[in-house]
């Protein structure tokens, strides 16, 4: 086993880690209070400057503590009476970002954790803002800010919540572990035949990363990127859209290691790929939020992709304020 999967698997037990903390503090409450100050305090700004509504803004903000499975559980007494406008803004913000649970395996990479934090923060509204412009609200929302809670589990210890929440994690860990060897087998396999094909034609370096570098790099300059490394990163931006964020994010550790892109384009790349918008994350989306509302599973399959290409727009928005600051 080479010395990058060796780190691919050592970072696993991180993850364990970081739901064991994120269960000990949600049985103490912290959570709770972070969220409502988050999201409920600036509720009224919001409303005024984005037209969001309680559920809305309640779970953009819990995407960033939270991921996009767990985050909906705020809210899931109103999933099935929500208007399709707002559906697509809490799927859309899912998409945008990335679990705190996962954000450590990330960091454990060498990606700047001042920047995932960051990317994170910002795409939240940037996800509500999105999402009202590609599904603007037509119905009467049926929730107000003050139905809104966050259950505490049914924990009645800090050691029981921490237990709880490391078992919690295996099927998590499992589930990214499946996805690496999968993805990054598959994308090993596809490379090979596309190479094969390329030989025949006399084109020896044409690769599944390689077509994606190119039909991505319109993208990548958009964003600020320098043309040196526009190639590089537009290869980053295809693998997460089409295979996962965090292949993407292990392919950008190693290039940052080589020091083969420059300081600005690891910025960008950091805020460009800092969300969970793929494909194959269509269908842990719909999947865990059909399992809350049964009723809304049609509603959901159709949302799905728009609020995935929006969620993407949402990350790239934040990744170009990114390259004008700095």
């Amino acid at each position: 086993m080479g010395q990058g999967s060796q780190k691919e698997f050592i970072l696993l037990p991180v993850i364990l880690v970081s739901f064991l903390l994120v269960s000990l503090v949600r049985n103490i409450d912290i959570i709770s209070i972070g969220i409502r100050y988050y999201g409920v305090s600036p509720y009224n700004y919001c409303l005024t400057t984005i037209g969001t509504t309680a559920c809305e803004s309640i779970s953009a903000s819990g995407n960033i503590f939270l991921g996009m499975c767990e985050s909906p559980l705020l809210i899931k007494p109103f999933l099935s009476s929500m208007t399709k406008s707002e559906l697509h803004a809490v799927m859309t913000g899912g998409f945008a970002t990335i679990a705190g649970s996962v954000m450590a395996a990330y960091i454990s990479f060498g990606i700047s954790a001042t920047h995932l934090l960051s990317a994170s923060v910002m795409a939240a509204p940037a996800a509500l803002a999105l999402s009202k412009l590609f599904y603007p609200e037509t119905e009467q929302s049926k929730t107000t800010v003050d139905d809104i809670c966050l259950e505490k589990g049914s924990e009645r210890s800090a050691i029981e919540a921490g237990s709880n929440g490391a078992i919690s994690a295996v099927s998590l860990v499992a589930s990214i572990l499946a996805n690496l060897i999968a993805f990054v087998s598959f994308l090993t396999f596809l490379d090979a035949v596309i190479n094969y094909f390329g030989m025949m034609i006399d084109l020896p370096e044409l690769s599944f990363k390689m077509i994606l570098s190119k039909l991505f790099i319109p993208i990548a300059m958009m964003l600020g990127v320098e043309w040196s490394d526009a190639e590089r990163i537009a290869g980053l931006i295809g693998i997460k859209m089409f295979i996962n964020e965090f292949v993407a994010y292990q392919q950008l550790s190693e290039y940052i290691a080589i020091g083969s892109i420059t300081n600005r384009s690891q910025t960008i790349a950091t805020f460009a790929l800092c969300g969970f918008a793929n494909l194959s994350s269509i269908g842990i989306q719909v999947g865990s939020l059909s399992t809350l509302a049964p009723a809304r599973a049609s509603d959901l399959a159709e949302l799905a992709f728009r609020a995935m290409v929006t969620g993407s727009i949402a990350c790239f928005m934040t990744a170009c304020v990114a390259g004008m600051l700095i």
